[in-house]
C-alpha cells in the first residue's frame, strides 16, 4: 500500500462487522447516560468521539459523517422512532381504516365472484396468523404488527385494490336538483341509488351486476385511503419510509460482541414489522 492509498483508506469497512479494538476496551457497551443508547459511547470511543445526543438528529461525528446508531435486538432487527412517527402514522392510519371499513361491509355484499373474494378477505382479517395470538386488526390499534400480519395486512390491501372500480362507465338517471335526466358516472350514481327507496335487484338491475355492485360499496368504503398504495404496496411503502431516514446520514449497526456494521447498500434495510409504535427493521 502507497503512502497516498494508506491516508486516504477508510480505517472500517463498510456492509461488515468492524470488531471493536483496545481503543473502546475501557468502555461499557451498555450506555451510562440516559439520552445516549447502548453502544455510542463505545462506538465514540474507536474514533475519540463524544455521542451528541438527543437535541442533534444523528449520534456521532465521525470522519466528517453523520452517524445514526442502532443496536441490534435478539431477533437482529432495530427499532426506529421519531424519524419517522408522523409518516409512519399517516401510513398506518390508512391502513386500519382500510381493514376496519372492510369488515363492515360484510353484511352487504352480495354473492358474486367479486363479493366472494372481498369476503374471503375479511375473513383473513378475523383469523390469527404464524405464531401470534394478536388478530391483525387488533394489532393495527395497538401498534404491534408482527411479521406475519403485516404480510397478511400487505396481501390484502394488494387484493382489494385490483377490486376497485376503474371502469369510465355512465348511467343515465333523473337529477334530484331539477328531474330532468343526466348521466353520471358509475360512483355517482352509485351515492344517488343509495339514498333511494328501491329493492337491491333494482339497483343491481341499474348498475348493471352483483360484482359492479360489490365494487362499487368497495370504492365507495375506501377508495380515498387507497390513494396512498395506488402505485406502490403496503411493503414498499414502509420500506421507502425507513430507507428515507438514512439517505443523508449513515445507519451503523452495533452489537455487544460482534462490533459495528456501517450500511451504505439502503436496498437492503426493510421493515419487518411494528412495535411499541414504529418499524423495527432488519437487514437482508
Amino acid at each position: 500500500m502507497t503512502e497516498l492509498e494508506n491516508k486516504t483508506s477508510s480505517p472500517y469497512k463498510n456492509n461488515q462487522w468492524n470488531t471493536w479494538t483496545e481503543k473502546s476496551s475501557n468502555t461499557s457497551f451498555k450506555s451510562t447516560e440516559i439520552a445516549v443508547g447502548d453502544g455510542e459511547q463505545k462506538l465514540g470511543a474507536e474514533y475519540n468521539k463524544t455521542p451528541l445526543g438527543q437535541n442533534v438528529s444523528y449520534d456521532l461525528d465521525i470522519l466528517g459523517e453523520q452517524w445514526e446508531v442502532k443496536k441490534l435486538d435478539s431477533d437482529n432487527s432495530f427499532r426506529l422512532g421519531v424519524e419517522v412517527s408522523s409518516s409512519y402514522r399517516q401510513i398506518i392510519d390508512s391502513v386500519t381504516r382500510i381493514l376496519e371499513r372492510i369488515i363492515a361491509l360484510e353484511q352487504s355484499l352480495i354473492n358474486s365472484t367479486i363479493g366472494n373474494t372481498i369476503k374471503d378477505c375479511i375473513k383473513k382479517i378475523k383469523t390469527q396468523s404464524g405464531r401470534t395470538s394478536t388478530l391483525l386488526i387488533d394489532g393495527l390499534r395497538k401498534n404491534e404488527v408482527s411479521a406475519s400480519n403485516l404480510d397478511k395486512a400487505n396481501e390484502i390491501i394488494e387484493t382489494l385494490k385490483k377490486l376497485t372500480m376503474t371502469e369510465k362507465k355512465e348511467i343515465n338517471l333523473y337529477s334530484s336538483y331539477d328531474g330532468t335526466k343526466r348521466d353520471y358516472d358509475l360512483l355517482t350514481a352509485f351515492h344517488k341509488l343509495s339514498l333511494e327507496p328501491i329493492s337491491i335487484e333494482k339497483k343491481l338491475a341499474i348498475v348493471g351486476n352483483s360484482d359492479i355492485y360489490n365494487c362499487l360499496l368497495l370504492t365507495n368504503a375506501i377508495g380515498n385511503d387507497f390513494v396512498l398504495f395506488n402505485n406502490i404496496s403496503l411493503r414498499e411503502k414502509l420500506n421507502e419510509l425507513v430507507r428515507g431516514v438514512f439517505t443523508d446520514i449513515k445507519l451503523v449497526l452495533v452489537h455487544k460482541e460482534k462490533g459495528y456494521k456501517p450500511i451504505t447498500d439502503l436496498q437492503k434495510i426493510y421493515c419487518n414489522r411494528i412495535t411499541s409504535g414504529n418499524p423495527r427493521c432488519k437487514i437482508l
